[in-house]
C-alpha cells in the first residue's frame, strides 16, 4: 500500500508538470493565432487602401469580403490580452513546477529517512543479538574454565594446551 501511495505521488508530480506545460502551450498557441489573425487583418486593410488608391473596385470587394470573414474581435487589444494570458500561463507553469519539485523533494527526504530508520533498527537488532551472543560465549568460557582443569587437558594428551596459551595471550 505504501509503494502504491508513493507511486501515486510521483505520478502527481509528473501530472503537475504536464498540466503546466500544456497550459502554457495552449496559451502560446492562442497568442500566435491572435497575432497571425491581427497581422492578416492589418495586411488586408493595407491592401484595400492600395486597391482603392489604384481604383480597383473588384479587388477592393474581394479583399473586403476576406476582411469581413475574419472575427470582428481581432484588434491590437485582443493580441495584447492574448500575450498577457500567455505570460500568466508561463508563471502558472513555473509555480506548478516549483510546487511539484518541493513536494517531490519532501517525498525523497521522507523516503531517505525511512531507509535510515530501517537501517538503524536493523543495526540496533544486530547489536543486541551480538551482545547477547558475546555474553553467552563469555558465560560458556567461564563455565568451561571452571569445570576443566589443566590436569584434564594434559591427561588428554595436551592438545588443548596450545589453544589455552593462545587464548590467554590474546586476552
Amino acid at each position: 500500500a505504501d509503494y502504491h501511495k508513493r507511486l501515486e505521488m510521483i505520478e502527481s508530480f509528473v501530472y503537475m508538470h504536464c498540466v503546466g506545460i500544456q497550459l502554457e502551450k495552449h496559451y502560446s498557441q492562442m497568442r500566435s493565432e491572435a497575432l497571425a489573425m491581427f497581422e492578416e487583418k492589418t495586411n488586408i486593410a493595407a491592401a484595400i487602401n492600395v486597391a482603392m488608391k489604384r481604383n480597383l473596385p473588384g479587388l477592393v470587394e474581394e479583399l473586403q469580403s476576406k476582411l469581413n470573414s475574419l472575427p470582428s474581435n481581432i484588434s491590437h487589444t485582443f493580441v495584447k490580452q492574448a500575450k498577457e494570458r500567455h505570460l500568466i500561463s508561463k508563471n502558472i507553469r513555473e509555480d506548478l513546477q516549483k510546487l511539484a519539485e518541493r513536494r517531490f523533494q519532501r517525498a525523497k527526504e521522507t523516503a531517505t529517512e525511512r531507509v535510515i530508520a530501517m537501517i538503524r533498527m536493523w543495526a540496533d537488532h544486530e547489536d543486541r543479538v551480538t551482545n547477547g551472543e558475546l555474553k553467552t560465549l563469555g558465560d560458556l568460557i567461564n563455565e568451561i574454565e571452571r569445570h576443566i582443569s589443566r590436569s584434564v587437558i594434559e591427561g588428554d594428551g595436551g592438545a588443548g594446551l596450545l589453544a589455552v596459551a593462545t587464548a590467554r595471550r590474546e586476552v
